[in-house]
């Protein structure tokens, strides 16, 4: 009997400062694990690269705990903090350790004005693609790769951006305005002056219906130079519109990106066409995603075509596997989307399989 009070004793002491803090901090814990085993393939690899490889990869693998705290008049303080957690290492056993890189994470107020914070947070420009976005913004096979990418720089456009302020509007009957600011706090010879960004989305999302229309523009922003070194500004429009059912999804995304440079802007558009079917335990899915050719550039442009099949294995768990397939032009050197690009020269084929698990907390 005695032994058994010492153990509540101490189970006690032991659970009750955890319990203060979740009743004190309202904190919530999240995150997304999600690895695949991968056999990726570029024709036309530089001398001594390997011409086609398999790797495990973590596909934007992340942990993150976030809350807010009820201020009084309908007004909340809220928070969230949001590491990248290493799946895989490097391709040595080494690595940065499991959390290796800072992803949403803001401070802010909100209430029935909207919501306002500062932190570091994707773009409303970048925001306004995921709806129709079938691999997460990652992933060898997400339409990214081109969308918001230009030959040879990848990213440009899908920008988790830090020392930034960002306002949202209240939802307005499926109506929502999405502002975002940034002026970094670094000034070098290379950016000739401090570099700026901002970003704006309107968006429709009620019923089977969304539409989205976003503009970004970049000063000093790395790295679409040449306007980098020249204090221009470059900008992106893009135009997304989905209809949704239980059972079907269809999108498509235009979009126009225009960099400065002192002999004149040029710019290049491309479209996304996406589609995804609901099966009893899973979905199927593929995007066909095409770019044009730059400005001035023949043989410039590259087409994608992704395919998915995903099995859910439960609410939270879902095995999947997926192809991709980026086809270049003479002139073009499009790659995979994040930290998935492999050493291909221009005008390669770059192609992959992929298949594995994502799982939910």
């Amino acid at each position: 009997m005695q032994k058994k009070i010492i153990a509540l004793a101490i189970a006690s002491a032991l659970t009750a400062p955890a319990l203060a803090f979740a009743d004190t901090a309202n904190a919530n814990f999240y995150g997304v694990l999600n690895g695949d085993v991968e056999l990726v393939k570029a024709g036309g690899v530089p001398v001594g690269a390997a011409d086609s490889r398999g790797r495990i990869t973590s596909n934007a693998s992340r942990f993150g705990v976030n809350g807010s705290e009820d201020l009084g008049n309908g007004l909340s303080a809220i928070y969230q903090i949001e590491s990248r957690v290493n799946l895989a290492g490097t391709e040595t056993g080494g690595g940065a350790g499991v959390f290796d890189g800072i992803r949403n994470t803001n401070l802010g107020l909100k209430g029935a004005f909207g919501t306002a914070f500062v932190g570091q947070w994707d773009t409303p420009f970048k925001v306004s693609h995921n709806k129709v976005e079938l691999f997460d913004n990652t992933t060898i096979a997400t339409a990214t790769a081109i969308l918001g990418s230009l030959s040879g720089k990848q990213n440009v456009f899908n920008v988790r951006q830090g020392s930034s302020v960002q306002y949202w509007t209240p939802d307005m009957a499926g109506f929502k305005v999405m502002g975002a600011y940034s002026t970094r706090n670094d000034v070098t010879a290379t950016n000739n002056g401090t570099p700026r960004l901002a970003s704006v989305s309107g968006a429709y999302d009620a019923g089977p219906i969304y539409v989205a229309l976003a503009y970004e523009q970049h000063k000093a922003v790395a790295p679409a130079s040449p306007s980098t070194a020249s204090a221009l500004t470059d900008k992106g429009t893009r135009l997304v519109g989905a209809f949704t059912t239980d059972v079907f999804q269809v999108g498509l995304t235009y979009e126009k990106l225009t960099i400065a440079s002192a002999t004149g802007d040029k710019s290049r558009n491309a479209v996304s066409v996406e589609g995804k079917f609901s099966l009893p335990a899973g979905t199927i899915g593929a995007t066909y995603t095409r770019a044009g050719d730059m400005t001035g550039t023949a043989n410039s442009g590259a087409t994608q075509l992704s395919l998915r099949y995903g099995y859910m294995m439960s609410k939270r768990t879902e095995a999947y596997a997926m192809y991709t397939n980026i086809n270049n032009k003479a002139a073009a050197s499009y790659n995979f989307s994040d930290v998935a690009t492999i050493p291909a020269n221009v005008g390669s084929k770059v192609s992959g399989f992929g298949a594995g698990v994502r799982h939910t907390f």
